[in-house]
Formats: structure tokens, sequence, C-alpha cells
């Protein structure tokens, strides 16, 4: 009896096991001893027709298909097809269109897809950036006793959507407490005060550079312009964004500043830099997030050297 393959509306997303459902493996006959002991030491995975394996693998991201190809060489040659590296690409700036991305591949890539996604900066959008920062603060001065001070600690969250939106946070919580907020765009208005508060921007993705643009807390004049730069640790990681400017605006007037690539090109007298705060976003994808050293708190790491 076949059985029956699950209903894939039940499910939040889709399961690329899914295609093993009623897949019977051919047994080998006790006649045939050749080749047949050590094809039946193969895991059942390289088992599989090629064409079931590649569209499993279409579901996977590109950061599994690197791990994949640590398996065997027979997975290493498998992942080498181009139409994997070809999603991959088109998924990773889908702002800049499919034809334009084809046209950048053909013209400065010669046709590699794999090599695009490899050395092309990119923004990630399967985690989030954080932004360890630590002040010194001076205590109550009491009668006798000497003047006491605090290392406050705090962080800055920002998380990317592939459609130009951007969630902020400002907060002394840890990135386990909060990343609950931050996974999905909320529907509706947004708190931006207490735990559950989330301020939602924009941002302009060109070359390494990001310009990013929200309105203020509470407020519908001032807006919060910063200039980050996205750079790699190792190859294809893209998880550092180093703060290169940021300023606030007045915009008592309703006026609208487009995104241009100097934030402070235009009205440089309205606007208010800041120099505090400013230390480098550190990328953390959604499953390193329970690990993350981001969640020690400041007994047991007092400063974050983001490398």
């Amino acid at each position: 009896m076949t059985p029956r393959e699950p209903d894939p509306e039940a499910w939040l997303q889709r399961r690329p096991w899914f295609a093993l459902y009623g897949l019977r493996l051919k047994q080998k006959k006790e006649g045939d001893e050749d080749n047949d002991e050590e094809e039946e030491k193969l895991p059942p995975l390289f088992l599989l027709p090629h064409d079931l394996l590649f569209k499993i693998l279409l579901y996977c991201d590109p950061y599994s298909l690197g791990n994949t190809a640590c398996v065997s060489k027979y997975l290493l040659e498998t992942i080498q097809n181009v139409e994997l590296w070809k999603k991959a690409c088109l998924e990773a700036w889908p702002l800049s269109g499919s034809a334009k991305v084809k046209q950048l591949v053909t013209r400065h890539y010669n046709g590699n897809w794999k090599t695009l996604w490899l050395t092309r900066p990119r923004l990630r959008c399967d985690g989030i950036y954080v932004s360890r920062n630590t002040y010194i603060k001076t205590g109550i001065v009491e009668w006798r006793v000497k003047n006491p001070v605090h290392l406050v600690l705090y962080y800055r969250y920002i998380r990317f959507f592939p459609d130009g939106q951007f969630l902020y946070k400002t907060t002394p919580a840890t990135v386990s407490k909060v990343v609950r907020r931050l996974r999905t765009m909320p529907n509706g208005p947004t708190k931006v005060q207490g735990e559950d508060g989330v301020v939602v921007g924009r941002y302009h993705f060109h070359h390494d550079l990001v310009y990013t643009s929200m309105v203020y807390p509470g407020s519908t004049s001032t807006e919060i312009r910063s200039k980050l730069r996205l750079r790699s640790t190792t190859q294809a990681k893209n998880n550092r964004l180093d703060i290169l400017a940021l300023m606030s605006y007045a915009r008592e007037r309703g006026t609208y500043i487009p995104m241009d690539p100097n934030p402070q090109a235009n009205n440089e007298n309205d606007a208010l830099s800041y120099n505090r705060g400013l230390n480098t976003y550190c990328f953390v994808p959604w499953h390193r997030v329970p690990t993350s050293e981001m969640n020690l708190g400041i007994d047991e790491m007092d400063y974050f050297c983001t490398g």
C-alpha cells in the first residue's frame, strides 16, 4: 500500500523530503555478488536517482549546499549544477530584477553563476546583524562613598528583508530574547516602545554600501539615516556592516530628501551627526542565535572584537 502524501498546504513551508514518499529503492538479488557489496555500503542518499537528488537540492540554501559539498565527491559534483547557483543568485538580488542579474553575470562573470554568488557583495536575510556597544556611566555620589562607575551594555539590531525594508531595534536585551520580534515583518502599526517595540525602515543597496532611513520612534518629523559598508571576514560570508555615518534630520516642514549615495550631500546644516555606539554589525544566522557569543552578558564578556 502506497503511503498517502501529506497536504503541503497544511505546513508553513514546503518540505523537500515529500518527494521521497512512495519511492521504492531496488533491492539487490542474492546472485549479484560482483559489485553489489560495494554498492550496498553506499548511503541511501546515493541510491536516489540524479533528478530526484537535484530536486531536493533546489530547496537548500547556498550555505547548505556548501555543507553538502563536504560530504563526498559525488555530492560535490552534484552541487556544481548551474541551475542551483542561478536560483541562489536570483534570490540574492531580487530588487535588481532577473534581467539585470543575467546581464551582470554575462558581462562581468563569464556566465558563471557560482562565481557571482561567491564574489559579489549581497545583504543576507537569513539572520540578523547585531552591533554590541558598551559605555561607562558614572554613578551617584554618596556621603563617604567613592563615586561608582558602571559599564553599560546595549545592542543595535537590524534585520533586512528582500523587498527593501528592514526592522530596527535598540535594547539591552540579548539576541536570543529579541529574535522572535525580528523574524517577520509586522502587519499594521508597530509598537516603537517597550520590549516588543520595533522600527520599520527602508534601505538602498549599491555595490558594497547600504543606505538606511527610518523615522525616529515617537516622532513624525525626525528622520535617522545611516551609511554602512558591507564586507566579509571570509569569502561570501557578508557578515560585517561597518557604520560609516549615522545622523538625524529634522523634517518640520515635511520635506523629503532622496536616498543618494552620500547622505551628507544635501542639507548638511539640517543634519546632526553621531559618533557613539558605532560598533560594527556582526551577522548572526537564525540557527546560531541560541549559541551565539552575543548572548554573553557584561560579566562574561566586557568587550567584543568584531574582526
